[in-house]
């Protein structure tokens, strides 16, 4: 175990990675020096505008600040203002950097840029995905109204899923799995396996994909029918679309959901339960009895999983209390180490693995 102080109002620490990163805000930016989660030795010490945030760029651990630029008129040409994005890796080396134009901040999502794009005429626009740190050529989906409201697309690992809502209210929505360089398409509704049983109207809903895992909760029902509401989990590969895995089938909608750091054991919280289930094996580990506070999932650290409110630590794979009432919550650092501040120290830490 290797600690570090934090110095000055609003230093925090944050996991990038298999590295720490202890950051010391300042009037425009803030200084950020990384550290090796195993042995505390420093990678680098940078400069950054702007808040950085933990996330990831390309399918890999990345912090990533964005910052706006303003250029005052010269007398006659209107003030301009462009975002600024910077990003680097684990080590702290500087991987990305690109100016964006306009006052809206941009959408960034693994290094992808996502961009609403108005349409002309009778054109109903697009979903505008670039590379926020190149200057690929970018690609499109377009559309299917005036609005995109229903339009939404997530990013992880080099795939772009995206989201297309039903033509009507009782129609379900339907999901494209695009690699996100180049805008083929991998995989799409008609090949996007269903777990058995599930009907023609199961709403599918990315709930995981972070992990390099695909894991798709399945609605069925609707709360305005006497049909119960239900849902079921299915780990499909995010190349092909073709089913892995299928998980459990629980009562009522999905809520939230939790992978294990090395990605083998998905927590999940529907409205009326939480429960934890293998995605090798679909294998349900434990669900909830209805008279147990419900708990809501926060950190997996090694083979513990951390809830807040109520505040209590159990193991990951049988439910067991470990600890109530954790004043500080631990977070994961890479596959095998944790970190948790204390009194502004920070301290990080070999975590037990499952």
């Amino acid at each position: 175990m290797w600690s570090a102080q934090l110095s000055g109002t609003g230093a925090v620490a944050r996991p990038v990675g298999s590295s720490v990163a202890l950051i010391t805000p300042h009037d425009d930016g803030g200084t950020v020096e990384f550290r090796d989660a195993a042995t505390g030795a420093g990678h680098a010490t940078v400069e950054v505008t702007g808040e950085p945030v933990a996330t990831t760029w390309h399918g890999r651990p990345a912090l990533v600040a964005k910052s706006v630029k303003k250029t005052p008129s010269d007398g006659i040409s209107p003030e301009k203002t462009a975002w600024l994005i910077d990003a680097f890796d684990e080590q702290g080396r500087h991987i990305a950097h690109k100016e964006v134009p306009g006052r809206d901040e941009p959408r960034i999502v693994d290094g992808r840029q996502i961009v609403q794009e108005k349409g002309k005429g009778n054109s109903p626009g697009a979903l505008v995905i670039s590379d926020a740190g190149g200057d690929a050529p970018a690609w499109r989906i377009p559309c299917k109204d005036y609005t995109c409201a229903d339009e939404g697309a997530t990013v992880a690992a080099g795939i772009v899923v995206h989201r297309r809502g039903g033509a009507t209210s009782t129609d379900p929505d339907t999901l494209t799995g695009f690699d996100a360089g180049t805008g083929t398409v991998l995989w799409g509704p008609q090949n996007l396996a269903r777990p058995a049983g599930a009907t023609a109207a199961a709403d599918p809903e990315v709930v995981e994909q972070d992990s390099g895992k695909l894991v798709v909760a399945w609605h069925e029902g609707d709360w305005g029918t006497p049909q119960p509401h239900t849902v079921t989990y299915t780990v499909n590969d995010p190349a092909t679309g073709r089913l892995l895995t299928t998980g459990p089938k629980l009562a009522s909608s999905h809520k939230s959901g939790l992978a294990s750091t090395d990605g083998t054991v998905l927590v999940v919280a529907t409205v009326a339960t939480t429960a934890a289930w293998e995605t090798g094996t679909g294998k349900l580990l434990w669900q909830q009895a209805e008279d147990e506070k419900r708990l809501a999932p926060a950190a997996v650290v090694g083979t513990v999983l951390y809830s807040e409110n109520p505040s209590v630590a159990v193991d990951l794979r049988t439910k067991a209390v470990l600890q109530g009432a954790v004043a500080d919550m631990p977070r994961p650092v890479g596959p095998a180490h944790a970190l948790v501040v204390v009194s502004g120290n920070v301290y990080v830490f070999a975590v037990k693995q499952s």
